[in-house]
């Protein structure tokens, strides 16, 4: 997605790879992101690594999504990760001047695994529901959410700074993250130069 001059804010998700062979959004996603659209905004349709050339979203069985996802968490603490997809994510984030990266479940380990440039991190809001990471990136704003029954992001992060219902597969469907989102959003919109 080239840079468009009147894109303030780009709004980006990064969860792991339920299908490694596609990078686009689900309809879930996509339902999602656009509810968070207004003047200035922009949703970027493919999810990391942002190959703009990807097959269009299949669903696959949760215990493949679960594998691949787990495989990727692990793969992204080698060095061979950052040479392979730093590059892809810096280019995403230069298609608008801030991004909020809504981050699904090991997407905060992915991005932090990065390890981005400081000034890379100061361009990004993030967004990060479900976490499953060992921390968090230094970026400009930072909103956690977990919900109540999710089990996997508070073993495999701990507290968040807001809870709501739910599961570790519902968060998108759920209207208390979407209403948490869109004042995030405006929050973040807010502080843009």
């Amino acid at each position: 997605m080239p840079s468009d001059p009147l894109v303030r804010l780009q709004l980006a998700f990064l969860t792991g790879q339920s299908n490694p062979q596609c990078c686009a959004l689900s309809a879930q996603q996509t339902h999602f992101g656009r509810a968070l659209l207004g003047p200035g905004r922009a949703l970027r349709m493919q999810n990391f690594p942002y190959q703009e050339a990807t097959p269009a979203h299949a669903p696959v069985a949760l215990w493949r999504a679960s594998w691949h996802n787990a495989a990727q968490y692990l793969s992204s603490r080698r060095p061979g990760f950052v040479r392979r997809y730093r590059d892809a994510v810096l280019q995403m984030l230069d298609a608008a001047p801030h991004t909020l990266v809504l981050s699904g479940s090991c997407g905060l380990e992915l991005l932090s695994n990065l390890m981005l440039p400081a000034d890379a991190l100061l361009r990004i809001s993030l967004l990060a529901y479900g976490p499953v990471a060992r921390r968090a990136p230094a970026c400009a704003r930072l909103l956690t959410v977990a919900a109540s029954a999710d089990w996997i992001s508070r073993l495999g992060y701990g507290p968040a700074m807001r809870s709501i219902a739910g599961g570790h597969m519902d968060y998108l469907a759920q209207p208390e993250l979407l209403a948490l989102a869109q004042r995030f959003v405006s929050e973040v919109e807010a502080g843009l130069p």
